[in-house]
């Protein structure tokens, strides 16, 4: 497959560039656009460092900048793109200001999805990071086709909803072929891992095997008629021994790690579905249907296995506005495993290849998605709603009804309820570490994980300045409650849950600049 890639960029490069002497080429033009956020946030039992919700220890309050700038170079319809981002806390909040190299203690480390943070006289170094590098122009010879290359984002590569599949950023290629304004082939070649050589590997304790690594999607968009977009999708993903934490979390018990898969062990996925989206009028609707079928070998010991894959994934969004009163609803729903499933022989729970953490935050919620304050949510491992879609093995159900009102055509006030089970029962006196919740008893106990409540209002008082508020308040369920949590690092609070898990709270302020 690497000496495939290899051909194919040399094509695109020799017929896509070699452009016979033409008239005078278009002067070059340059912009920068980008954002930078200011953000205040209050958060209560979130846990993302002790990950145990059942002490509310872990308050913070802090401030923070981001700052996301994309550079344009274009000439033509020919243009390249160099994205950079910059994420840092108001105050030091580590034994150095920026994250430091790996080998060092975790304490150099900044708080969580930070690279740095802004001490006294705020010189920080080494904090910036690459998002984008990518070039793309027209195929030569290839009619109403353009070509993108190098790192990259997904956007609507698979699906229209956000990260439903394939979400954030990946380096590798894009193809996009129209027919005429009603429809577009989309195809997407993603280099996950790359083994150079053909015999190497990465360790870091033993043998731990990384192999050649890579995912394809193929999509079509097409308008029968106005107000329908209709786009179906097909993907494959393979994996050789461990692979990206992204496309496969440790889940129930079974880490992405060299003790589960070895070089002999390989995931092949399929998915195959079609996203939609349908407006008429004041009325709107999104419905989502993937399924995904395969087969993932695993190493327990001496044993070699072979899962089979099957899943179902389904979101349905649906909106309908009459003047400054916007109405939305959703529900989701994917399977899961049973808590006393052996995940070595059967794997019912959906897989993403990546959502960037991001599914769902495009529909309101502040602790069950990434909010406002997108370094918030409720975060470990295979759990995280924005990660993994489904509750560890247990698949997930989510309902939601939101209303939005606009007081002016400069202020928006909303209001939203979201309450969340799992499509299995949860074993709660399971042991959470990487490799997700590994269950105790084997029985299920328990499917609720709680109800979200947010608040929220919107004022843009300036030209390119907007001032945002949302609060969330999360009435946790029983579903979230786990017997221990295994001793690491990572975990520095763990230690057994004190009863049922409490409640979760978050408000978060930002003041956003975009340009």
């Amino acid at each position: 497959m690497r000496r495939l890639l290899a051909v194919a960029v040399a094509l695109v490069a020799v017929f896509g560039l070699a452009v016979p002497a033409m008239a005078q080429a278009p002067a070059p033009k340059v912009t920068i656009t980008g954002t930078i956020d200011q953000i205040g946030t209050y958060t209560s039992n979130m846990s993302k460092y002790d990950l145990n919700y059942g002490r509310s220890r872990d308050d913070e309050l802090y401030g923070r900048t981001r700052g996301r700038f994309d550079v344009v170079g274009e000439v033509g319809r020919a243009k390249a793109v160099l994205g950079i981002e910059i994420d840092a806390y108001y105050g030091q909040t580590s034994n150095s200001d920026r994250n430091v190299p790996a080998g060092t203690t975790a304490a150099s480390n900044q708080g969580a999805s930070a690279n740095g943070a802004w001490d006294l006289n705020t010189d920080v170094a080494g904090i910036i990071e690459i998002k984008w590098l990518y070039t793309e122009f027209p195929m030569f010879l290839i009619p109403n086709t353009v070509v993108r290359l190098g790192a990259q984002p997904f956007g609507s590569a698979a699906t229209y909803k956000l990260a439903a599949y394939a979400n954030g950023d990946f380096g590798g290629v894009n193809w996009v072929t129209s027919f005429g304004p009603a429809a577009a082939l989309n195809l997407t070649y993603v280099q996950v891992e790359e083994e150079l050589t053909g015999a190497d590997f990465y360790a870091t304790s033993g043998n731990a095997f990384r192999g050649e690594d890579w995912a394809i999607i193929a999509s079509f968009d097409f308008s029968p008629f106005k107000g329908l977009d209709i786009k179906p999708m097909y993907s494959y993903f393979h994996a050789a021994g461990i692979t990206s934490g992204s496309a496969r979390q440790g889940r129930g018990g079974i880490p992405n790690a060299a003790t589960a898969f070895r070089p002999t062990d390989v995931e092949a996925r399929h998915t195959i579905g079609v996203d939609a989206r349908w407006t008429a009028g004041p009325f709107s609707l999104a419905p989502t249907a993937l399924f995904q079928f395969g087969s993932r070998d695993t190493a327990i010991g001496a044993a070699q296995n072979e899962a089979d894959i099957r899943a179902w994934f389904f979101d349905v969004r649906a909106g309908f506005q009459v003047g400054p009163l916007t109405i939305s609803a959703m529900g989701m729903y994917t399977t899961g495993n049973k808590a006393g499933d052996d995940l070595t022989d059967k794997v019912r729970f959906y897989q993403p290849l990546n959502t960037d953490t991001s599914y769902a935050a495009d529909w309101g919620t502040q602790i069950y998605s990434l909010g406002i304050d997108y370094f918030n949510i409720l975060q470990f491992g295979g759990t995280n709603p924005g990660v993994s879609i489904g509750y560890d093995r247990y698949g997930r159900i989510q309902l939601g009804a939101k209303v939005a009102y606009a007081i002016t055509p400069a202020l928006t006030i909303g209001a939203a309820v979201t309450p969340n089970w799992t499509a299995q029962k949860v074993d709660t006196s399971s042991t959470l570490s990487a490799a997700g919740l590994t269950p105790g008893d084997g029985s299920g106990d328990d499917r609720y994980l709680g109800t979200e409540v947010n608040l929220s209002a919107t004022y843009r008082f300036a030209p390119g300045v907007t001032f945002d508020l949302a609060g969330g308040y999360l009435f946790a369920g029983n579903a979230l409650r786990f017997a221990s949590t295994h001793g690491s690092a990572a975990v520095p609070f763990g230690g057994p849950s004190s009863g049922d898990p409490d409640n979760v709270a978050t408000g978060t302020a930002r003041i956003r600049f975009a340009f």
